[in-house]
């Protein structure tokens, strides 16, 4: 039955497995749709009784409750609406909610066939009508009780207010009280309704009738009063019986209530319990339909899978031939076919059609292949020739050609190793490579090919090279003449050649040898080709060394046209014009220029005794010797037989010419060493200076020779300017450098103190140490007139490093003295702050002095640090290493670098005297000194000015709160003889009162006398405002009494320690700046202080004076930066 069914068709296949599938799902449908009206049918049943009696149920429950909350609601207004109003409205909403009940348990019994139910029913219907009875009942006692003004209660409060009316017609105080009494518990029964104020009622009665018995009215009036006392009394107790009818009444019908409501319950339960049975059916029609469509559905699939089964063997069987049959032909195999099907079936009919697709196939490949292979070639070829084209148009040099050609070859054309030789005409008549790319660098390096008629010469290459034809060598492996290359041809793969001649206007150049990796490589066409792009190379090479020539010849016409052959300085042409670009600039930029026309003397006669060569070694020496003495952008040239002439521009003054000169004329006489004899030269030379001497190339040059004619005329070897007032100046300046160098020599130098004083407290706190030369002739002489001299020259290394000697010697003998001395600052130039030795200079200094480091102070420029502030930076921290101050002078006038301001190691920040001059005048000028004393202040700077003269400038600057001055207001610079006054007798300068609101107020607490006195003593020549107190008490009371900004406190006290007192101070006190001075210290309390912002700083005994001043100066700077942010 199988093998019958193998050989239906696919069509026939598949119908009959459709056609058992469509039978299946019928079957499965027909048994669902039975069980789904089974479960209609109890659903039906659900709805028309059990869920209806569920509902009846529901509504009744809700009845009641309404019924429920009405008599509840009946309960709370009848007092306040009247028994007439709530009966009405509450009374008839009860009989309706109830009569509602009982309608349904009526539709409840008519449902059910239960005869349980029906009784249950017929019991709710019972007890809803005692609960109603009982209700109205309890509404008809409520009838009886009334409201405020009707019934009881308004017939008893009707005889109080009668007995009350009568009272008041001269009855005693105490009946009048007796009735209040009375009052006071009948409201407290009517509001809480306890027995407990019903018989206090009771016995304020009996006590006021016994009161009204005994009292002295009239007998009228006692008869009416106890009539009345009666009838209150019974009127009462006949209100208090109603109320407790009312309340076993209420109770009463509300047992009956509370029995309807578990009855409900059980009809609600019943109804449930009906519901969950009606659920379980379903469920169980829904098992028993799902199980018949599974059974249904797995015979179903049971059968598809049979046949499919069948269909899906039989396909594979197929499939898979066809697979294997397609990855043969994937694979290459044109070879494979398929097997004929048995049968007449659509599989046959494939296998068919498919093995005459592989037939073309086969035929189609063949072609293909033959092809592809020939067009791959084609364009391999012509691919590598456009590129070498591209190449021969834009290699700028011969390398870059031959390097371009090769690469080509290689990466384009696909060869194995591509190489240029050219031939040399030595002994060997070697080939030497010259570019190659590919594989094959190590195979060049011992190739040691001739093109001789040699053993190696009889090679490709050297064949090429020598008989000038094309060498193909097609199997290298085989052939004879390739013998002593086989080898190494042989490990990186070369199986074939071919050496192509590289021909130029003269013969021929070298090969370009070309390696492949495969035998036969090269055929006619592919030779053919070659041939033409050898050719262009060779056409190329030739290009290329025309043009290298050409410009060679070009670059030497240049040169010589524009500098000297002997020396390589310019010439004459090439100076002129640069002169005359050097006049442009200097006219755009005001500044000035110098020519200098230098002449060597005695050139003429070595030159004719030592011969031409050496007087040309003699020019070139002297000329690297000029121009390695000029600056970078000046000119040199050589303008003749034994003249050269320099063009030096940016000049501040003509005087900066001198100093050059005088370089050039000393480059000029090193001596030449020739055949091992020193030849010795001098020069001369003469200056002309734009625009004075002239204004134009021509004019410049003219006026330069004739000083060089004028200094020649002089005796030589010496420089001349063509101004004589320049003359007369140089030789001015030329005597005070002379006298200069032999001032240190001849202690002719002078060291003068100008003192430096607080504007707080006008005390001399330090001075500045300023040199002055006491010359011979022209007297004492200021260092504006000698410094930038001793700069210039380099003599301020050895002054500076004196003033330094100088001071120390000076601050030791005051000290051994028993003067008290004050720190001495002393200048530093930018030259000599650059000295590698500086910060030992001051090391020594100090130490052949023992002096300490506090003594001595160091000033220095802004200027000064600019050219490398790293290396500033760390001199800087090298000399506070020491112990020295350090200051920086003249701020403001130079960089200002805020930036790096911040980051200087600096004690003090000096103001320039050019803003301090203007101070009173000029507000830009006060501007900018209340900016300075600002920033100094929050860099915990000490801020010192310069050049103060008057009283209005000490005035104004100690009101901006600038720490310290110096100028000729207190003292001038003056001989250490003179400044011993001021140490000896504590010369201080005048300050006028300050006024209450500029005072700096300082209170000092204490419990050690002899500790506030020390204090007091250091601190007051800072010009504080100091109170003293000896235990905290004493500070509060200062405290009350002055405004203090800045309090010292000891840590130790008796009665309070100092961490408690500043606590409170800040409490009442809070912009003091509080700080604790001691020497014992409790860590966790002076922790817990400082976070609370009760201390601004603890300080330890014992103290050092300075740094203690520091402290107590930078709090009050800290005072005033917050009141002038508050």
């Amino acid at each position: 039955m199988l093998a019958r069914f193998d050989r239906l068709s696919l069509r026939a296949k598949l119908t009959l497995g459709f056609v058992a599938l469509i039978g299946l799902m019928l079957a499965g449908g027909g048994a669902a749709l039975l069980s789904h009206r089974v479960a209609l049918a109890a659903m039906e049943s659900f709805l028309d009784r059990d869920n209806r009696i569920a509902e009846l149920s529901l509504t009744g429950r809700a009845a009641l409750g309404q019924a429920r909350r009405y008599e509840k609601e009946f309960l709370l207004k009848v007092k306040e609406f009247g028994y007439e109003e709530t009966k009405s409205r509450y009374a008839t909403l009860i009989h309706a909610r109830l009569e509602a009940l009982r309608e349904d348990m009526d539709a409840v019994r008519r449902l059910s066939d239960d005869p349980g139910m029906a009784q249950q029913t017929r019991t709710i219907e019972e007890i809803a009508g005692r609960y109603e009875a009982g209700f109205l009942k309890v509404v008809a006692l409520h009838g009886r009780l009334g409201r405020v003004d009707t019934g009881l209660e308004g017939q008893f409060r009707d005889r109080a207010h009668a007995i009350e009316s009568l009272l008041r017609q001269g009855a005693p105080e105490r009946l009048m009280s007796g009735l209040l009494t009375l009052r006071r518990h009948e409201k407290d029964f009517i509001q809480r309704g306890t027995s407990r104020h019903a018989d206090a009622f009771e016995a304020a009665a009996t006590g006021f009738r016994q009161d009204v018995a005994r009292s002295d009215l009239p007998s009228r009036h006692k008869a009416e009063l106890l009539l009345l006392g009666d009838e209150y009394r019974a009127l009462f107790r006949e209100y208090v019986a109603v109320e407790a009818l009312i309340d076993a009444d209420t109770q009463a019908y509300l047992e009956e209530a509370i029995l309807i409501e578990p009855l409900l319950e059980q009809f609600h339960a019943r109804a449930s319990r009906a519901a969950a049975e009606t659920r379980h059916a379903l469920h169980g029609l829904g098992a028993a339909t799902a199980w018949t469509v599974v059974v249904a559905g797995l015979i179903a699939i049971l059968l598809a899978l049979l046949v499919a089964g069948f269909i899906v063997r039989n396909a594979n069987r197929w499939i898979g031939g066809c697979v294997a049959f397609a990855d043969r032909l994937a694979a290459g195999d044109w070879t494979a076919r398929l097997p004929q099907a048995a049968g007449d079936n659509e599989f046959g009919t494939l296998a068919a059609a498919l093995n005459h697709m592989a037939d073309a196939l086969l035929a189609a490949h063949g072609k293909e292949e033959a092809a592809a292979a020939e067009q791959q070639r084609l364009n391999r070829t012509l691919r590598m020739l456009s590129r070498c084209n591209e190449t021969l148009v834009r290699a700028p040099s011969e390398t870059d050609l031959l390097e371009g050609i090769c690469h080509h070859i290689v990466e384009t054309g696909g060869y194995r190793l591509a190489w240029v030789g050219f031939a040399r005409d030595d002994a060997q008549r070697s080939v030497a490579p010259a570019a190659h790319a590919g594989e094959g660098g190590g195979y060049l390096d011992d190739l040691r090919i001739s093109w001789a008629d040699t053993e190696r010469g009889r090679g490709p290459t050297g064949t090429a090279i020598r008989e000038g034809r094309i060498v193909v060598t097609h199997s290298l492996a085989s052939a004879p003449e390739f013998a002593p290359w086989r080898a190494e041809a042989a490990k990186r793969g070369y199986a074939s050649s071919i050496a192509l001649p590289l021909r130029g206007r003269d013969g021929v150049l070298g090969a370009l040898n070309i390696y492949a990796a495969e035998a036969e490589a090269f055929d006619v066409d592919e030779v053919r080709l070659l041939r033409e792009l050898a050719d262009d190379l060779a056409f190329g090479i030739v290009s290329q060394r025309d043009a290298t020539a050409r410009a060679r010849a070009e670059e030497a016409l240049d040169y010589y046209a524009n500098y000297d052959g002997v020396t390589g300085l310019a010439n004459r042409n090439l100076f002129g014009d640069r002169l005359r670009q050097a006049t442009l600039h200097t006219a755009r930029s005001g500044r000035r220029m110098a020519v200098l026309m230098l002449g060597l003397d005695r050139f003429k006669a070595i030159n004719d005794s030592l011969g031409h060569d050496a007087g040309d070694a003699l020019l070139k020496h002297v000329g690297q010797s000029l121009a390695a003495a000029l600056r970078e952008g000046d000119t040199v040239a050589r303008l003749s037989s034994g003249e050269f002439a320099v063009a030096m521009s940016d000049l501040a003054r003509d005087e900066d010419a001198a100093p050059v000169a005088m370089k050039l004329l000393e480059a000029a006489m090193r001596p030449l060493t020739l055949n091992g004899n020193d030849i010795y030269t001098t020069a001369s030379m003469g200056i002309s200076v734009y625009p004075k001497d002239g204004t134009d190339a021509a004019s410049l040059l003219q006026n330069a020779d004739a000083a060089l004619s004028s200094a020649k005329a002089m005796g030589g070897n010496l420089f001349h300017f063509y101004s004589p007032q320049m003359n007369e100046s140089m030789a001015a300046r030329f005597a005070l450098e002379s006298g200069l160098r032999l001032a240190l020599e001849r202690d002719e130098l002078r060291v003068h103190y100008q003192p430096r004083v607080s504007l707080q407290g006008g005390e001399m706190t330090s001075a500045e140490a300023l040199v002055r030369w006491e010359h011979p002739e022209a007297g004492m002489m200021p260092p504006a007139q000698f410094i930038p001299l001793a700069e210039e020259t380099g003599l301020i290394l050895p002054l500076g490093e004196w003033v330094i000697n100088s001071v120390c010697r000076q601050l030791r003998a005051w000290l051994d003295a028993g003067l008290p001395v004050p720190p001495v600052a002393v200048n530093l130039s930018a030259r000599q702050f650059r000295q590698k030795n500086l910060v030992q200079v001051v090391r020594q200094a100090l130490r052949v002095e023992g002096l300490e480091a506090r003594y001595l102070e160091l000033e220095i420029t802004e200027s000064a640090l600019m050219d490398d502030m790293e290396a500033a930076i760390a001199t800087l921290r090298e000399l506070k290493a020491i112990g020295v101050k350090l200051s920086l002078d003249d701020f403001g006038t130079g960089y200002s670098s805020l930036s790096h301001l911040k980051r200087l190691p600096i004690d003090y920040l000096k103001i320039d005297q050019s803003f301090v001059r203007e101070l009173t005048t000029d507000p830009d000028a006060a501007a900018i000194c209340l900016a300075i004393v600002g920033l100094a202040h929050n860099l915990k700077l000490t801020v010192i000015a310069e050049g103060v003269e008057t009283a209005g400038q000490a005035n104004y600057l100690r009101q901006q709160r600038c720490d310290e001055m110096q100028g000729y207001y207190f003292s001038r610079p003056v001989p250490a003889g003179e400044f011993e006054r001021f140490m000896t007798q504590a010369t201080t300068l005048a300050l006028p009162l300050r006024p209450p609101e500029e005072r700096r107020t300082l209170l000092l607490v204490d419990d050690e006398a002899n500790i506030l006195s020390a204090l007091k003593r250091m601190l007051r020549r800072d010009g504080y405002e100091i109170f003293t107190a000896g235990s905290a008490r004493e500070g509060f009371d200062i405290l009350s009494t002055h405004a203090v900004q800045v309090i010292v406190s000891d840590q130790r006290m008796p009665e309070m320690n100092g961490t408690e007192f500043l606590s409170k101070v800040r409490g009442l006190y809070p912009d003091t700046i509080r700080m604790v001075l001691s020497g014992y210290t409790d860590l966790g309390t002076i922790t817990e202080s400082i976070n609370r912002g009760a201390i601004y700083k603890f300080l330890t005994k014992p103290w050092d004076d300075e740094q203690l001043r520091e402290q107590v100066r930078e709090a009050f700077h800290h005072y005033d930066a917050a009141r002038l942010k508050a």
